[in-house]
């Protein structure tokens, strides 16, 4: 087998006018970002590399992200609170340009919902503060690579006792794959048809 590896935010946060509150289902609801950045001159998305020190996950490639809180109210927030705690960054730089289908975990059991966002000021160095904890690293990918063929593969795994499509990324030594991988996939199929490409002219905007 191959080896795979501070409630409610400030009013200054440009927010979409939509209904991000969970809704009733079995799993717990959560919410990641998807973070989009302009380095040297190109649309790069950020990723977390996962401690050895939390339960779940341990090693693995994610968004920053966790559980809705209630006193979060929606989705979006619970995305933007969870990446300041875990990375430093201040909510108020950040703009959420919208949100992807959400993506189930099998193993820890969320309804994950992931929101786009970009910096507010597409050349503002970000400085990451990482808590200690939950965050091991924190890398980029060029979005281009990733919507190259050959960093895209699918593979057949048999999960209790079901066949079950799995989808991988890998870029350089880093393998992405589980729910960030699925919804990774989600974003870059409707890049490919034609949205989010405001992400592509982020230089336009510096």
């Amino acid at each position: 087998m191959r080896e795979v590896e501070k409630k409610a935010q400030d009013s200054a946060i440009d927010v979409p006018q939509r209904d991000f509150k969970p809704s009733g289902t079995m799993r717990r609801p959560a919410a990641i970002l998807v973070l989009v950045r302009l380095l040297e001159g190109e649309p790069n998305v950020l990723f977390i590399r996962r401690s050895q020190k939390v339960r779940n996950h341990k090693g693995q490639i994610s968004f920053p992200g966790g559980s809705f809180d209630l006193e979060d109210v929606t989705l979006d927030v619970t995305a933007l609170r969870e990446a300041q705690e875990e990375l430093g960054i201040n909510p108020a730089d950040l703009k959420i340009l919208g949100a992807l289908p959400a993506a189930d975990t099998i193993v820890s059991n969320f309804m994950v919902h992931p929101f786009v966002a970009i910096p507010h000021n597409p050349a503002q160095v970000l400085n990451f503060i990482p808590d200690g904890y939950e965050v091991g690293e924190i890398f980029h990918v060029p979005l281009p690579e990733l919507l190259q063929p050959r960093a895209f593969t699918l593979e057949t795994w048999r999960v209790g006792g079901h066949s079950r499509q799995m989808v991988f990324y890998t870029y350089r030594h880093y393998v992405i794959w589980g729910a960030t991988a699925f919804i990774l996939h989600n974003f870059l199929g409707e890049i490919k048809q034609g949205h989010w490409q405001e992400l592509f002219e982020l230089d336009k905007l510096v």
